[in-house]
């Protein structure tokens, strides 16, 4: 077993870059990656610069960028300097088809009130525009955002899945369970308009959304619960409504997981799935496992074990394709020593194998 929690479970995966923490800097979480045009690497994520690195401490956006492979880095600049009275988080890169980059992220200024914002760049991430709000400015709640969670479907159309957790529409309070719903835009980002709340499950913690494109050219959300497994919800409109969540095939703790779609058309899962003995509700996020689904996620093939280690804790998972698999961006923190969100690494590592259709989900 690896001594070190941020060090993968294989020697097929390779560590490009370890974000530990330090006195200044007490943690590195949530952030993306992106190929700019001359191959290089961007990564944008967010680096806490005072308290314990809770999840309301002071934090900016830093970037970095690797001209080759993930080999050297850049010293890291801020892109965002903390604001809104807590701090901005939750970093999404994505490139638009008019060739700019849009960076998606979190301004948050206390517990009622969180608001994902978006950024334009059109000289490759060296300066971005003034944030464009998404969700309207009386329209006043704490709506979260995961990092690599937008999806830009084959329109071209933006979908941005959120769950709100007080303001309008619920309790004024904070509430651990959330009302999801996407926000979507047809014009690059220049205005957006929110689809309608999600149905809510009786006794089930919603949380922490993300959305693919089915086979059959619906939409699929996927939320993280309290139950044991990742919930999943339907849209036959284009994201405007969704049916009712229910139980999917992906057993999973309280913590989220990175759906999206391969170049052949398989989905690729990376999540946290414990032993077949384990209570899965009540698990730690380890091991982060990856699979690959070629049926919708109906089934999955066999599983990658990327990293294991007892104390790790392994979520906030970014997926970019590489040219010998995919790299991936992750915490990958100490909870024996820390919150175990304090550690961010990049690694590259293999695809897991292909989903044949005769395997079943385990």
């Amino acid at each position: 077993m690896p001594q070190d929690p941020a060090e993968p479970a294989s020697l097929r995966s390779r560590v490009l870059l370890a974000l530990k923490p330090e006195a200044s800097t007490p943690r590195h979480s949530e952030g993306d990656l992106l190929r700019l045009n001359d191959g290089s690497l961007l990564l944008i994520w967010t680096r806490f610069t005072a308290g314990r690195g809770g999840d309301h401490d002071p934090a900016d956006l830093v970037a970095s960028v690797s001209a080759d492979g993930g080999a050297h880095w850049s010293s890291p600049r801020v892109v965002v300097a903390s604001e809104g009275g807590m701090n901005v988080m939750s970093v999404t890169l994505r490139r638009l088809a008019d060739g700019r980059i849009a960076l998606f992220h979190l301004i948050k200024t206390s517990l009622v009130n969180c608001r994902p914002v978006v950024r334009f760049s059109s000289d490759e991430g060296l300066s971005w525009s003034t944030p464009t709000e998404i969700v309207p400015p009386e329209d006043i709640g704490y709506d979260v955002l995961n990092n690599d969670r937008v999806l830009i479907d084959a329109s071209g159309r933006m979908l941005l899945p959120i769950a709100r957790h007080a303001g309008a529409g619920m309790s004024p309070q904070f509430s651990p369970a959330g009302r999801l719903r996407c926000h979507h835009s047809v014009d690059h980002g220049a205005t957006w308009h929110a689809g309608a709340w999600v149905p809510e499950v009786s006794g089930v913690v919603l949380q922490e959304p993300g959305v693919f494109e089915a086979g059959d050219g619906s939409l699929r959300m996927h939320a993280r619960t309290d139950d044991g497994r990742q919930y999943l919800s339907t849209s036959d409109d284009g994201g405007l409504t969704f049916s009712r969540p229910v139980a999917w095939t992906l057993r999973s703790p309280l913590s989220p997981a990175t759906i999206e779609r391969l170049e052949n058309g398989d989905l690729l899962a990376v999540w946290n799935e414990p032993a077949e003995e384990v209570d899965a509700a009540n698990a730690p996020r380890t091991p982060l496992v990856a699979a690959r689904s070629s049926d919708d996620g109906a089934n999955w093939g066999p599983r990658t074990t990327i990293f294991d280690h007892p104390d790790g804790w392994y979520c906030y998972v970014a997926h970019l394709p590489s040219e010998s698999g995919m790299y991936l961006v992750t915490c990958a923190g100490d909870r024996s020593t820390g919150n175990g969100l304090e550690t961010t690494v990049v690694l590259e590592t293999p695809l897991p194998p292909a989903h044949l259709p005769e395997e079943r989900s385990r």
